[in-house]
């Protein structure tokens, strides 16, 4: 079963996470497991709005359907694979928006 956000739930880096984007591409390490994950530029696109801390699911899929020239079935299947392996590794959480 895949693990996604809980619906209109705003999405934050875990707190033990430690990213930066570099020349386009976001690089997030973490510490726990010794992983540096490298993501491409739709991942990085992806990351960069999770920093922002104000993107529910919702709100991520309609940046990358704004952004990018990619079907919406397509860019919705892609989107939830990439949330639910971050979800597995705990790079994610979800916070509560901010008003």
């Amino acid at each position: 079963m895949v693990d996604l956000p809980t619906e209109g739930a705003v999405l934050a880096p875990h707190a033990r996470v430690a990213a930066r984007t570099i020349g386009g591409r976001a690089l997030i390490l973490d510490p726990r497991a010794d992983d540096l994950q490298r993501l491409n530029a739709v991942g990085s696109f992806i990351w960069d709005r999770i920093v922002e801390r104000r993107f529910d699911r919702a709100g991520l899929l309609a940046a990358v359907l704004d952004a990018f020239d990619v079907d919406p079935a397509v860019a919705a299947a892609d989107l939830d694979a990439l949330l639910a392996e971050m979800r597995a590794r705990d790079l994610i959480t979800e916070v509560e928006r901010e008003t």
